[in-house]
């Protein structure tokens, strides 16, 4: 993310845009629903700890550290980020509270 922050960036706005106009909200979200889900599924179906309700929660815990480190990186400076993850990632995806069905593939 830090190596290209031009298109992260780019895609925050596109985000953003897509809050004033209906026509970019319906694609934008269809595109991005598809992309998480796939995510998900992957994450599930390779057996990965946590299940998908701890991959959706790392997913929107990441994408909070994500904005704030392109908009105001001074939030995340007294932090390593590499620590943060890590322990992020620790707490959300145990082993023992995979999602039970998961592999139904079918999200919440």
């Amino acid at each position: 993310m830090r190596g290209d922050r031009a298109s992260n960036l780019a895609m925050l706005e596109l985000r953003l845009e897509a809050t004033r106009r209906p026509e970019l909200h319906a694609e934008l979200g269809e595109f991005l629903t598809a992309e998480h889900r796939e995510s998900v599924d992957y994450h599930v179906e390779a057996g990965l700890p946590g299940g998908r309700t701890g991959v959706a929660l790392l997913y929107f815990a990441m994408l909070g550290m994500v904005i704030d480190d392109l908009t105001v990186p001074e939030i995340l400076a007294p932090y390593s980020t590499d620590d943060l993850i890590g322990e992020l990632a620790a707490r959300l995806l145990r082993e023992e509270d995979a999602d039970p069905g998961a592999e139904a593939g079918v999200l919440p």
